[in-house]
């Protein structure tokens, strides 16, 4: 008998449902693991090829910058994370600001370059540059990296 919705399956013709539910969830988890682990492979990397080095990414400027701070010059670098070095060694905020007043008290003149990378916020850039200034610290400079 036909009804509103058509004509009713033949008993004899098998009808196959595929469920595409769990087919979903599969290639769900799985694009799930390998986001996971790809983010875990670079991060491995990177690690790896910064032993001893500060990972940063300046941007350009006009003239050519000297790897060396001037003899007279501290290179304070700020990288992606907000963590501090001084001239490559890592510092804190409270160790860091100890040694510049003592080394400002020896010498009122003394020049702070500041490398920040670029992934750095403006916020925390400026952090810096206020904390600094708060210090008493009047020559300050942004470092670059030359074309």
């Amino acid at each position: 008998m036909a009804s509103d919705w058509g004509p009713e399956p033949d008993d004899s013709s098998d009808v196959v449902d595929l469920n595409m539910t769990s087919l979903v969830d599969v290639v769900l988890v799985l694009l799930v693991v390998f986001m996971v682990s790809t983010s875990a492979i670079v991060d491995r990397d990177r690690l790896a090829n910064a032993v001893g080095k500060v990972d940063l990414q300046l941007p350009s400027g006009n003239q050519a910058a000297s790897d060396q701070p001037r003899p007279a010059e501290l290179a304070l670098a700020v990288n992606a994370d907000g963590l501090l070095f001084l001239n490559g060694a890592p510092t804190e905020w409270n160790a860091l600001s100890k040694d510049l007043i003592a080394r400002l008290a020896a010498d009122p003149d003394i020049q702070v370059r500041i490398d920040a990378d670029q992934a750095l916020s403006v916020q925390k850039a400026v952090e810096v540059l206020e904390k600094l200034q708060n210090l008493g610290i009047r020559n300050v400079g942004l470092g670059t990296k030359g074309k």
